[in-house]
């Protein structure tokens, strides 16, 4: 542990003196309780909301423009399901149609 020396006016070393003999600790359990509390992290939250306030920031949440889309996922995901199946059920019929092609080939050429 490092040591710290500060200097202080009378008045705060006075108040000092008295506020660790209310607390009956040191000065120096005192000091690092105060600059640990300082320089502890910060809740994100919290320093963002002091954050808006101070600098007049709009709260995205509030001022985003509204979607419909969380209400109607469930129609969403069953248009893009029924738009797969349409695929799937398309290339199902043009594979159907060149195997019908293919076969029918050898039958016009040689007879059949």
């Amino acid at each position: 542990m490092s040591a710290l020396s500060i200097r202080l006016s009378p008045e705060i070393e006075k108040r000092l003196e008295m506020e660790v003999s209310r607390l009956k600790v040191t000065k120096s359990r005192f000091v690092q309780d105060l600059l640990e509390s300082a320089l502890a992290p910060k809740d994100a939250v919290a320093l963002l909301m002091q954050a808006r306030e101070r600098y007049g920031l709009d709260d995205l949440a509030k001022t985003a423009a509204p979607t419909r889309k969380a209400a109607n996922v469930k129609a969403l995901v069953r248009e893009a399901v029924q738009k797969k199946h349409q695929a799937e059920k398309l290339d199902a019929q043009e594979i159907d149609t060149a195997k019908g092609l293919i076969a029918a080939e050898p039958q016009a050429k040689y007879g059949g």
